[in-house]
C-alpha cells in the first residue's frame, strides 16, 4: 500500500518520518510544493532512491512550506520513474496533480498504473476544478471504482490539496494510512507475523524526469512481479484472503491467518472488518464463482444446503477437520432465523432457515 503525506504550513516533516515512508514504500516517489509567489504547485517526481528524493525535497519539509509527497509500492504497473506520482490532469484553469493510495477498478495498458490511466482519461474531458471535485469526492461518480482509495489533488490556485477518503493525522502530518510507521506494506495487517517476498526482473527504460541520475539507481531499477505471501484473515471457522483493492475472498488453502476479523451485512453487501489493534479496516467480501453454489457455510462452521427456488437454507451439519467441502461454497451469515447468503453477484440475499422434514 502506498502512502500520501500532506504537510501543511506550520508543520515539519522529519527526515526520520520520510525515511520510514520510503522504507515501507520504496518503488519510487514524487512531490508537489506550493509556490506562493506564482500561486501554483511545483511538481517533481521520478525519484528511485531516498537519497535523491531527500536532496530535492528537504528544503520544503520545514514549517514554512506546504508539501504533498507520495511514496509508492507497486500493486499495478511497472516500477519506473514515469509511474511515480503525481500525475497531471489538464483542467480549464490549468494543471492539477493527482496522488493516489489504493487500487482502482480500471483497465490499464501494458506497464501503466491504474492512477496513470485515471489521470489520462480525466484529462481528455476538459474539466473545470469544481467538476473534477464532484467526480472524485466521496459518493461521487467514481465512488464504485474508488473503493477504499484515498486521493490528494493539488489544484491550480488552491494552496491546500483536495483530499478524498479516510486520512490520519500523525504529528501534524495528514497521511493516507499509518502502516509506514511500522514499515508495513501491502495491506499493513498486524497482530500476527506477516511476510512479503519479491522477485525482480531487470529491464531498461530511459527516465523522462531525471536522466542525469540514471546511473545512480540503474542497478535497482526493475519491474517487480510481486509474489506476496497470502494475507489471510480468520473469522471463526472461515478464512479470507484480503486484497489491496479493498476486497476479500473465501480462502480454502492452508496458509495461517495473520489477523482476526468479523463479518457484517450492510446495504445488501457483506463486509469483513479486520482488527488491526489500534484501528480496523473494512473489506467487501466478493465471490469468484459464476453460478450460485448449492451449499453455504457460516463463521460457526455450520453447513447448509440451499434451495434457490424457494430461497430456503437447510442445515446439514457442522464443519470438522475431516469435512470435505464442495469446490464452490457460498459464504453466509446467520442471524435470527435467517441466513444471509453471498450470491455470485457479490450481493447478500436472505434465505429462510428451515429444518428438512424427515419422511
Amino acid at each position: 500500500m502506498c502512502v500520501i503525506c500532506f504537510k501543511p504550513q506550520g508543520v515539519a516533516l522529519s527526515k526520520r518520518d520520510a525515511q520510514l515512508m520510503w522504507e515501507a514504500n520504496s518503488h519510487g516517489a514524487g512531490f508537489c510544493v506550493w509556490d506562493e509567489k506564482s500561486r501554483t504547485w511545483i511538481m517533481k517526481k521520478g525519484f528511485m532512491s531516498f537519497e535523491s528524493l531527500w536532496r530535492a525535497m528537504e528544503p520544503f519539509t520545514r514549517e514554512g512550506a506546504i508539501l504533498v509527497a507520495h511514496f509508492r509500492i507497486v500493486s499495478r504497473g511497472k516500477v519506473c520513474p514515469e509511474q511515480t506520482h503525481p500525475f497531471e490532469i489538464a483542467l480549464e484553469e490549468g494543471t492539477a496533480y493527482l496522488f493516489h493510495n489504493g487500487t482502482l477498478s480500471i483497465s490499464t495498458t501494458q506497464g501503466s498504473s491504474d492512477t496513470y490511466e485515471l489521470a489520462y482519461r480525466l484529462s481528455q474531458l476538459g474539466l473545470r476544478k469544481d467538476q473534477l471535485k464532484l467526480i472524485l469526492k466521496e459518493g461521487g461518480l467514481l465512488e464504485e471504482m474508488r473503493a477504499n482509495s484515498r486521493f490528494a489533488v493539488c489544484l491550480p490556485g488552491e494552496p491546500e490539496p483536495f483530499l478524498v477518503g479516510q486520512w490520519e493525522e500523525i504529528r501534524g502530518l495528514k497521511t493516507s494510512n499509518s502502516y509506514w510507521q511500522f514499515r508495513r506494506t501491502y495491506t499493513g495487517l498486524s497482530g500476527r507475523n506477516r511476510r512479503v517476498s519479491h522477485t525482480y526482473s531487470f529491464y531498461y527504460t530511459p527516465s523522462l524526469y531525471w536522466e542525469t541520475d540514471w546511473e545512480d539507481w540503474k542497478p535497482s531499477y526493475c519491474e517487480c512481479d510481486l509474489e506476496e505471501d497470502r494475507t489471510i484473515v480468520e473469522v471463526g471457522q472461515l478464512r479470507f484472503e484480503v486484497k489491496e483493492d479493498g476486497s476479500a475472498y473465501l480462502y480454502m488453502g492452508k496458509e495461517s491467518p495473520v489477523a482476526d476479523g468479523e463479518l457484517f451485512v450492510s446495504d445488501e453487501k457483506l463486509f469483513l472488518e479486520v482488527d488491526l489493534g489500534a484501528h480496523s479496516e473494512l473489506f467487501q467480501v466478493k465471490t469468484s464463482y459464476t453460478k450460485d453454489p448449492s451449499w453455504a457455510i457460516d463463521p460457526e462452521g455450520n453447513i447448509y444446503q440451499l434451495d434457490h427456488l424457494r430461497v430456503m437454507a437447510f442445515p446439514v451439519g457442522k464443519k470438522t477437520k475431516n469435512t470435505k467441502l464442495p469446490k464452490e461454497v457460498a459464504v453466509a451469515l446467520r442471524e435470527e432465523g435467517m441466513l444471509y447468503v453471498l450470491t455470485k453477484h457479490s450481493l447478500v440475499v436472505p434465505y429462510e432457515i428451515r429444518e428438512k422434514v424427515r419422511k
